[in-house]
């Protein structure tokens, strides 16, 4: 986790203190064990809480259990573990509940520093050489993709990083995505999402990032993933041609 990403969830802590989540939050009639539920919730602090002690309550928080101040109290934790790559349920809908707490009316302040953690895991993940990132790379991608109102940032930041594991991200996605994205035209994850698609796409086959991925082949040679590379060099090349065939 990069110093950016920790000073982040410092700020996250300091901005959503105020939300105190009541020990019983009120949730759907159907749950015979709701009350069960609020009682190992609220065992431990906040800061204690681990990824299975908040699955539960990410996947149905506003939908039928507790609201959006709920949501809020324990955001700060939920994005922590996120950070840690072991968030609570998945990612995807981690971020969603920023849509169904109606994000868009939150304060300022809380907005901005829910933007600034995106970026800043943005910049984590893409950074990261370890087996548990390349596992929940696609997953992460798709939804800050999704969730974070400026993609372009996104690719900026990816194609101005030097690291040997940002290739390697790179790489992977393109050889395993090559028919969701080039054919059909889709980033895949949670939800499949083609909004960003287009443009992800032509940053790939742009002279820039093939010069790139050719460099990086020749500096990371020796490594377990430059077979990737060599595939993914070739895949950038055939598309060109047939996007090139097709505009003649």
């Amino acid at each position: 986790m990069t110093s950016r990403l920790k000073n982040n969830i410092k700020e996250l802590y300091e901005t959503f203190e105020k939300y105190h989540s009541n020990s019983y939050m009120n949730g759907s009639p159907n749950y015979d064990d709701l009350n069960k539920w609020n009682v190992e919730l609220f065992s431990k602090q906040l800061t204690e809480l681990n990824e299975d002690d908040l699955s539960r309550f990410t996947g149905k928080v506003i939908t039928t259990w507790g609201n959006a101040n709920d949501y809020k109290h324990f955001l700060p934790r939920i994005f922590e573990l996120t950070a840690e790559l072991k968030t609570p349920y998945e990612i995807w809908i981690a971020f969603d509940k920023l849509t169904l707490a109606e994000f868009q009316n939150w304060e300022e302040k809380e907005q901005k520093v829910v933007h600034e953690f995106m970026i800043a895991l943005w910049e984590s993940i893409i950074n990261d050489n370890s087996r548990k990132a390349e596992f929940e790379f696609k997953d992460y991608f798709s939804a800050i993709a999704h969730f974070y109102p400026n993609f372009t940032e996104l690719l900026n930041i990816w194609s101005e990083s030097e690291s040997k594991a940002s290739i390697k991200h790179l790489s992977e996605f393109i050889v395993d995505e090559q028919t969701a994205l080039f054919e059909r035209k889709k980033i895949s994850g949670f939800h499949d999402q083609k909004e960003n698609a287009e443009e992800f796409i032509d940053w790939i086959l742009s002279d820039k990032m093939l010069s790139k991925i050719q460099q990086k082949y020749f500096e990371c040679e020796t490594e377990s993933f430059a077979e990737k590379i060599s595939w993914a060099e070739q895949i950038i090349t055939a598309e060109r041609k047939s996007t090139a065939h097709n505009n003649v």
